[in-house]
């Protein structure tokens, strides 16, 4: 069985289309007929209803099992294919959140300037999704953060980094802006806006709600940081977020939250993800680097 065949039907079970298929390929249809014969041939089924009345392509019963497999097969070739391409590169990667990644990086980089010149960031908004390419080997290294001290992943190896409190975010303007302390008693009034589900701070945060008993109607969701900002700025709502998230805004005043809730860094590292001796040694170098840092 030819590689490129599998290519081909998955394509042409997408498109159920001939022509399309061909031009994807920069083939004639002809080489897509026979590329379909000798799959037919191979398994003994007829994998596509030849109805010559009809132009659209169905795909018989043994042709969607097929096809569900040549999606399998295709995407694990792809990805045997970047795993191969990785273990000869000299390209190391680190993967981190803007947000929190840029608070700590600063200190980092200057220890791992022999790999400067190969180095590749890997950004990504929400430390849930950065969690879950690591676990998956996807990304062998970030700087994450979570609610909790020590995150589930037996293989995965952790070097803390920080643990911050979550202080109360408002507006200058705000009625509680006169207070240096802040209780749960004097929130029950007051609007919420946090992060949407998928980022760490409104996982925090919606613990802390349900444990003070804050009224759901009064927590507003966004996707964006800077729109959270916007909205605390504007007086209508107060916000629970670690310093980092708010920099350099003269239009939200930091006060102190009793029982505020943590929220925690680290560094993760996959040590059993498919990586080339470079970056297993550049990771075994951020391990060393956090630990001697923090």
């Amino acid at each position: 069985m030819k590689h490129q065949d599998l290519y081909y039907f998955r394509t042409l079970a997408e498109t159920r289309s001939f022509t399309q298929t061909a031009e994807a390929f920069y083939i004639s249809q002809p080489s897509i007929s026979i590329a379909l014969k000798r799959l037919e041939t191979e398994f003994g089924l007829s994998l596509i209803n030849r109805d010559r009345s009809s132009k659209s392509v169905e795909l018989t019963e043994a042709g969607e099992l097929f096809f569900k497999r040549c999606i399998e097969i295709t995407d694990l070739l792809d990805q045997t294919k970047k795993d191969m391409d990785s273990l000869g590169s000299k390209i190391v990667t680190l993967g981190f959140l803007p947000t929190i990644g840029g608070h700590f990086l600063p200190q980092i980089m200057p220890k791992l300037t022999e790999y400067l010149a190969d180095l590749n960031f890997f950004e990504e908004e929400s430390s849930d999704v950065m969690y879950e390419l690591v676990q998956k080997g996807e990304v062998t290294a970030a700087i994450v953060g979570s609610d909790k001290k020590i995150m589930e992943g037996s293989d995965l190896i952790q070097a803390p980094i920080a643990q911050k409190q979550l202080h109360l975010w408002v507006s200058p303007s705000h009625p509680l802006a006169g207070y240096k302390r802040i209780n749960s008693r004097m929130l029950k009034e007051t609007h919420f806006v946090t992060l949407a589900k998928g980022y760490t701070h409104q996982r925090i945060f919606e613990k802390w709600a349900k444990k003070h008993q804050i009224n759901d109607s009064h927590i507003h969701y966004t996707n964006e940081i800077q729109t959270a900002n916007s909205m605390i700025a504007s007086g209508m709502t107060a916000g629970l977020m670690i310093d980092s998230l708010v920099r350099d805004r003269t239009d939200i005043v930091k006060l102190e939250l009793t029982d505020a809730p943590e929220f925690y860094v680290s560094m993760l590292v996959n040590p059993k993800a498919i990586q080339s001796d470079r970056q297993r040694a550049f990771n075994n170098l951020l391990i060393e680097t956090v630990k001697d840092l923090f």
